[in-house]
């Protein structure tokens, strides 16, 4: 009896945690905002139990970095009084992954809901079965130029 009450107290502070970043954070409220629109869109639209799985798993892990990333916040405000190079990394990071799984999740919805919403081809991409290289393109360029536009932003603001 022992071991169920530790395992519904452990799943309680879950619950907590989940709480708590809800209330408190305002991405994780707009992360949940856009998942019930992806679930109500998924319905509508009649996907695959695959494409259901896809974009599941998408949004778990957008909304897993998001609480892992409030996580590290909080721990590194809790470590830190005055500003360290090191907090500010650790919290830049954290952001970063919670940045590329958002962008894995647009890339998982843009490939389940393309055809769905725009059956028509593009012309230049009529040939492709799928636009899986062209997107998986598209996301690296977008990682590439916020990744190096940001180092050079930060990178001319201490000059």
């Amino acid at each position: 009896m022992r071991v169920w009450k530790q395992i519904l107290a452990s799943i309680g502070y879950a619950i907590e945690g989940m709480t708590y970043a809800i209330l408190t954070q305002r991405n994780m409220r707009i992360h949940l905002g856009i998942t019930l629109l992806v679930m109500i869109l998924a319905l509508l639209l009649d996907v695959t139990k695959i494409e259901m799985i896809l974009l599941f798993f998408a949004i778990v892990l957008v909304i897993a970095a998001e609480l892992i990333n409030t996580a590290i916040e909080a721990v590194v405000d809790l470590m830190v009084v005055r500003y360290h190079r090191l907090a500010k990394i650790a919290k830049d990071v954290a952001a970063a992954a919670v940045l590329l799984t958002a962008l894995h999740a647009v890339v998982v919805g843009i490939l389940v809901f393309y055809d769905k919403l725009f059956p028509l081809r593009l012309r230049n991409f009529h040939h492709l079965e799928s636009y899986a290289i062209v997107l998986s393109f598209l996301y690296l360029g977008i990682c590439f130029v916020l990744t190096f536009g940001y180092l050079a932003i930060k990178k001319a603001r201490h000059r």
